[in-house]
């Protein structure tokens, strides 16, 4: 929701994948349960919030959209956990490191976790090694990206590094 009109962008994506199962549309930078009802209106079928905010969380759970709200301490983990998050989002992951899994996964082995912020093709691996269920990837996903055909290489590369990780 950085990106201007992002919920018209949702909707239209939303009506366009509608009819392919591989295809998920969510809603990122999620900041409030208001912003989070306009995404799941217009059809986010998850939530990802670089921050712990529990209306966020109980908004998703009553619609059943999947949340995946952010932290970066244990007692965020062990709230977003208690209020039902699917995914606890562990953010920036280049600023705590894969250290920090570890450290979140000795009390709380069944927390799953999810880093972003510097996740890479070249690291992703390691994250999903260290005992992530998963990566998000924004800037290193788009950014170097100019056409659709260039990001889908790259997140090819992406589920690549991941599937491999997982082996």
């Amino acid at each position: 929701f950085t990106t201007p009109r992002a919920h018209e962008v949702i909707e239209a994506l939303s009506k366009k994948y509608a009819d392919n199962p591989d295809v998920l549309i969510g809603a990122g930078t999620v900041l409030d349960a208001i912003t989070a009802r306009i995404a799941i209106l217009d059809g986010a079928q998850f939530i990802v919030s670089p921050a712990l905010d529990v209306e966020t969380i109980k908004l998703c759970n009553r619609y059943r959209v999947a949340v995946m709200p952010g932290t970066t301490t244990l007692n965020g983990v062990i709230t977003a956990l208690e209020y039902g998050a699917d995914v606890v989002k562990i953010f920036p992951g280049e600023i705590l490191g894969m250290k920090a899994i570890k450290a979140i996964h000795g009390p709380l082995p069944q927390a799953p976790l999810m880093p972003t912020g510097g996740v890479n093709v070249e690291n992703a691996g390691d994250w999903i090694k260290a005992g992530c269920v998963a990566v998000g990837a924004g800037g290193a996903l788009t950014g170097g990206g100019k056409t659709a055909d260039e990001i889908t290489a790259t997140a090819k590369k992406f589920i690549a590094a991941v599937q491999a990780a997982r082996k």
